[in-house]
């Protein structure tokens, strides 16, 4: 028994305290964003029953391209990424992968433009102010995505649909979406494509494989014309936030969040 502690000890030097920082992770953070959400009613723009919030998906099952529901909603996701649009308050939104999300930044969009001082709209070089351009290979999932915006919402979204192909870049094996919106965005949210949806292949290796873990490269043609101080945050996709990160030009800060998994380049 003692051996087995000081080779955690050893090997591990966090081992001790990972339940602690789990504890007051979840007791302050968590516990901070569900307040979040629900007081500025979040809930009730989603439109989706209280209990559903509280159920957790199997998020390491099998992975599926035949999926029939939608997941049910992490609000601590979406509070975080509320908050985080609400505190930057980015103009122009870029997201791979519809969903939930996409309606919660637009509302948390929404909020920042009746507070935004319009009469220095015309001193701004954006023709694309307060607006969302998601970016989807399912022309399923973007109708069922909007069809669940609320009216006062709809202004702020704008969905497109594109096909997702298998490349090289700088000799990783990778994927790109063929056609994303012609947009210089302050904020780039990559949660997409589902890990099946790239085709073709490179010497043999393609992303039909269920085993590998998607590799988004949009960002890396992105990054020459993006503006400075933009910002992006990779939900999961560890591996493809290590890609980034050996590709990207730029020196980026990093903060991960090791409990939600969730990367945030600044």
């Amino acid at each position: 028994m003692y051996k087995k502690f000081f080779e955690y000890l050893i090997f591990d030097p966090f081992f001790l305290t990972k339940n602690s920082i789990s504890f007051f992770y979840k007791f302050f953070v968590e516990r901070s964003l569900k307040n979040l959400f629900y007081k500025k009613k979040l809930d009730r723009i989603l439109n989706i029953k209280k209990k559903n919030f509280h159920k957790r998906d199997v998020i390491n099952e099998p992975i599926s391209k035949n999926i029939k529901k939608q997941y049910n909603p992490e609000i601590i996701d979406l509070a975080r990424i509320y908050k985080f649009i609400k505190n930057e308050k980015p103009f122009t939104i870029l997201e791979f992968g519809v969903g939930y999300s996409t309606i919660v930044m637009a509302q948390a969009l929404h909020e920042n433009y009746l507070k935004f001082d319009k009469k220095k709209k015309n001193k701004i070089r954006n023709l694309k102010m307060f607006k969302i351009f998601s970016v989807d290979t399912s022309k399923k999932w973007i109708k069922n995505t909007s069809n669940q915006v609320p009216k006062h919402l709809k202004k702020y979204i704008s969905f497109n649909h594109s096909k997702v192909k298998t490349i090289l870049y700088n000799g990783e094996v990778c994927h790109i979406y063929e056609k994303i919106p012609d947009i210089n965005p302050e904020f780039i949210y990559l949660d997409g494509p589902h890990p099946l949806d790239p085709t073709g292949q490179v010497n043999n290796i393609s992303f039909k494989c269920k085993e590998r873990t998607p590799i988004s490269a949009d960002i890396c043609f992105l990054e020459s014309t993006l503006l400075p101080g933009t910002n992006i945050l990779v939900d999961g996709r560890t591996n493809n936030v290590r890609f980034l990160t050996r590709n990207l030009k730029r020196k980026y800060k990093i903060k991960w969040d090791v409990q939600s998994v969730v990367n945030i380049l600044m």
